[in-house]
């Protein structure tokens, strides 16, 4: 309750003072300052009753009204640099008649004059800089000499002189809270756009991490391979090769086609969605099922290397996915297997319920991932590497998963030990709940690998 009060404030402040989006700090600042000056003008109007100065009080109510429209000229007609002017204008108008009327130097009006000069500074364009300040001073130093020389023009107005000791004191508590306020909302201010500034920063950062790695992939990984097919060519034109070369070459050529062919794939499937954004289409899936056509195609790739490729998904097992972006994940996971796995490795594919997710593991027997590599796994700044034969990526695909993974409301993750091999895994939210386990679920008790809800 106290944190919705809370948000609830912050949304009429943001209202009130201006999104940071439409605004800039000063101006957010300026609307401050004016909402500020017309709650202690609304304190001010029956205070100065209180103390025997009713025609001050009078005067404020002026002064509010003119308040008010430069608030209108500042948050709703978006005039800053007017408001300001208004806003100065109007203030040092008042202060000299503040000033006659409120005892002149026996009254507290030097005090808040200063705070006007403080608020003025702060939020005045640097043009109006040497208007205000020479303004103030100037009109400080008249009233000081006037009043020394014709003391009448400022006549002692208090009743009583615990009514003088009261208006100090309100003055002064009136002037710190105000002064508090505004400072801390500064300060507020500076950090968050501070905060914001460092975000943009580090998005900046990611943008280059990304232009280099797109520029490394186009200069490199996709060029070698158009390359070997141009000498290729180019020697079958020059040259007379036994057909045992020919066939050699022909397959070394077909591979580099494959991995050349998914490393495009990803990148232009990453590319869109940077640029367009991607939407999850999600619905019920059944594991097995969706995923049998990607287990036909990679197990035929990892039977070429001789690695064994166990399907034990099960049956039952059920989630809340967009097919084409499961099927991708799997294809990318699997591909990697078969990539850093070598010949006479096994690649085993499963499922296991984890409450209310289904667990889909991809585990290797394969050279596993360097420590020094784990932390940037999933990252722009993961390094392609080269596979058990040589097989080349992007070093996106992984990437890819993430993201992928990330819009279907998945999880994605990885256990690995150098030179043993690796298990990455996706947790996907499950729609259907075996018949065993949904009704010991129901009734408490706990299923063999996890435990009741």
């Amino acid at each position: 309750m106290k944190e919705k009060t809370i948000v609830h404030i912050r949304q009429i402040t943001e209202r009130l003072v201006g999104a940071s989006e439409a605004f800039s700090i000063e101006a957010r600042i300026f609307h401050a300052a004016c909402l500020v000056s017309i709650l202690c003008t609304l304190v001010d109007i029956p205070m100065n009753f209180a103390v025997g100065v009713p025609v001050l009080a009078l005067a404020m109510i002026a002064l509010l009204a003119a308040q008010s429209f430069i608030y209108y000229c500042a948050r709703v007609r978006k005039k800053l640099s007017t408001g300001v002017f208004l806003f100065g204008l109007f203030g040092s108008i008042f202060f000299v008649f503040n000033y006659c009327q409120n005892s002149g130097i026996n009254g507290p009006t030097l005090l808040i004059f200063l705070l006007f000069l403080f608020l003025v500074i702060a939020v005045s364009p640097k043009t109006q800089f040497r208007l205000w300040i020479p303004l103030n001073i100037a009109l400080v130093g008249a009233l000081l000499f006037l009043q020394y020389r014709f003391p009448n023009i400022a006549p002692y107005n208090y009743p009583h002189t615990s009514d003088r000791y009261l208006d100090f004191a309100y003055s002064y508590l009136a002037i710190a809270m105000m002064t508090l306020w505004l400072m801390l909302y500064i300060r507020n201010s500076y950090n968050r756009q501070r905060l914001s500034l460092v975000k943009k920063a580090e998005e900046l950062e990611i943008a280059n991490e990304t232009r280099n790695k797109l520029l490394s992939i186009v200069a490199h990984d996709l060029r070698a391979p158009l390359a070997s097919i141009q000498s290729y060519l180019e020697m079958l034109t020059e040259y007379d090769m036994s057909a045992d070369t020919k066939r050699d070459m022909e397959q070394e050529l077909l591979k580099k086609t494959k991995n050349t062919g998914q490393m495009l794939a990803n990148l232009l499937l990453w590319t869109q969605n940077q640029l367009d954004g991607v939407v999850a289409n999600l619905a019920e899936l059944n594991v097995a099922a969706t995923l049998e056509p990607i287990i036909v195609i990679e197990r035929a790739i990892a039977n070429e290397k001789c690695i064994t490729l166990h399907n034990e998904l099960g049956s039952d097992a059920w989630i809340r996915a967009d097919s084409n972006m499961f099927q991708l994940v799997v294809r990318n996971l699997l591909n990697n297997a078969i990539k850093f796995t070598p010949s006479g490795g096994e690649i085993t594919l499963a499922s296991e319920l984890r409450e209310s997710r289904w667990r889909i593991l991809v585990k290797d027997t394969g050279t596993g991932i360097p420590d020094e590599r784990k932390a940037a796994i999933f990252s722009i700044r993961n390094q392609s590497t080269y596979g058990t034969r040589n097989e080349k990526g992007t070093g996106l695909g992984l990437l890819l998963c993430k993201e992928f993974t990330d819009l279907q409301h998945g999880e994605i993750g990885f256990e690995s030990v150098a030179g043993e091999g690796t298990t990455f895994y996706i947790d996907m939210p499950a729609c259907r709940l075996p018949t065993g386990v949904a009704y010991a679920e129901q009734k408490g008790i706990a299923v063999a690998g996890q435990s009741a809800r």
